[in-house]
């Protein structure tokens, strides 16, 4: 338990500095808020057993629906997240959170549009964020509820 909490604090810390040193150039650039903030694909595939292969898809994307929650297993600790945006050449940076806290920091490699999302024991959130060359940000939810 103890090693546990430490690790805890350990990946919160690293979490939270990440998203201090990331924050800034995300925000970056020409700042006339305009430009594509919906994404065209968003799917959550959890990583099952130890065949690391992911599985089926667990949202039923609509772009305009910018919240969505998901039942994951408590065995599962990681997802593949695939988040492709609207707009071709906007950044796409992925945050999970527990108890409003940042716990883990992605940025989707560009080539690929898909990062490995650590799944945190209990309940988690995961905000994609989406920045188009314009400067306007936006972002979509996925509530993780363990069971």
């Amino acid at each position: 338990m103890r090693n546990s909490r430490r690790r805890f604090v350990a990946l919160r810390t690293l979490g939270l500095a990440f998203a201090v040193v990331l924050s800034p150039a995300f925000m970056q650039g020409a700042m006339d808020c305009t430009g594509d903030t919906t994404l065209a694909d968003l799917e959550l595939r959890a990583f099952e057993g130890e065949s690391c292969m992911p599985a089926d898809n667990m949202l039923t994307f609509d772009p305009q629906v910018k919240v969505y929650e998901v039942n994951v297993p408590d065995s599962v600790t990681q997802a593949m997240l695939i988040a492709e945006p609207a707009e071709p050449g906007a950044v796409v940076l992925v945050q999970c959170y527990v108890d409003g806290v940042v716990v883990a920091d992605h940025v989707s490699d560009p080539e690929q549009r898909w990062t490995v999302v650590d799944l945190p024991e209990g309940n988690s959130s995961i905000h994609v964020y989406v920045k188009p060359a314009g400067g306007a940000v936006s972002w979509y939810a996925i509530d993780v509820h363990r069971f």
